[in-house]
């Protein structure tokens, strides 16, 4: 980036809430620091920070870029997620990027554990240069892909990781390392970061025949306008399922389900923790 007295970014967000998005510039030779925080309302939607600088920053390397979801009136204690980008180079003139590579904009945030998480990784190269996309939860390692080449140019690549399903949490990152050389990844052109990212329970693939072996057969009240679950006295979800597979009702954080609206007949009832159920409607 050039040495300039105000920045302009355009962030896109997601909350739950209203919270804050706080931006930063930091770094460089001289520990420079620029900063701005607003607030947004609950949802999703694209703004335009422009911060402003009581000094241009010094030409050098070292600086990075940084903008965090964080609480309603909060501060850094608070941050929920935040986006990184590290080896930030500022230059006395405009110079046009030759080098460069970002995750998509489509990378999710929030996803069910699994065996493999992949990337689509939008990049500019010079000349031949290496990809890798690591996953840490907090200060640990859980796994990386292997180093991507990439040839001069610009495009989109995919890269793989296998992690071997990590288990729940929302304090994992994905970063980001693009570079050449022998020192690669430790030592890169640039780095970037995502955090807050978080994994869900892993999603079981349920076939039919899961449904027809395993299911126990309950014997319903036939004045009960509802359907009681053994078990807990509550599930994150019920769902009823049809002897075709398909899913026609779901009822969430209760061990009931209305089935008065259901015409007569067959149907399997899988609850969250995959317990599975036959039952007939007459």
């Amino acid at each position: 980036m050039k040495s300039k007295s105000s920045y302009s970014f355009f962030v896109g967000y997601e909350v739950e809430e209203e919270s804050d998005l706080a931006m930063d510039i930091s770094g460089g030779p001289n520990k420079f620091w620029a900063g701005k925080t607003i607030s947004v309302p609950k949802g999703k939607g694209v703004f335009q920070f422009t911060i402003p600088t009581s000094k241009k920053p010094s030409a050098g390397k070292g600086y990075r870029v940084l903008v965090s979801v964080r609480e309603k009136g909060g501060d850094w204690k608070t941050e929920k997620a935040n986006s990184i980008i590290r080896n930030v180079e500022i230059t006395n003139k405009d110079e046009p990027i030759v080098d460069d590579a970002t995750f998509s904009l489509a990378t999710p945030t929030s996803l069910s554990s699994r065996d493999l998480f992949e990337f689509n990784i939008d990049y500019k190269a010079s000349k031949e240069r290496l990809l890798q996309v690591a996953l840490w939860n907090g200060g640990q390692w859980i796994g990386a892909s292997k180093n991507k080449i990439v040839q001069a140019g610009e495009g989109t690549v995919k890269v793989t990781i296998s992690t071997g399903a990590p288990a729940e949490g929302n304090t994992y990152r994905y970063v980001l390392y693009y570079g050449s050389g022998a020192g690669f990844p430790n030592t890169n052109i640039v780095s970037k970061e995502i955090s807050g990212i978080q994994i869900t329970k892993a999603v079981k693939t349920l076939t039919l025949d899961d449904l027809k072996e395993k299911s126990v057969t309950l014997y319903l009240n036939k004045t009960s306008p509802e359907l009681t679950l053994p078990g807990l006295s509550s599930y994150e979800f019920i769902r009823i399922i049809t002897l075709q597979g398909q899913i026609i009702k779901e009822n969430k954080n209760t061990n009931t389900i209305q089935i008065t609206d259901l015409p007569k007949g067959g149907y399997y009832a899988i609850t969250s923790l995959d317990d599975y159920y036959k039952f007939v409607k007459f």
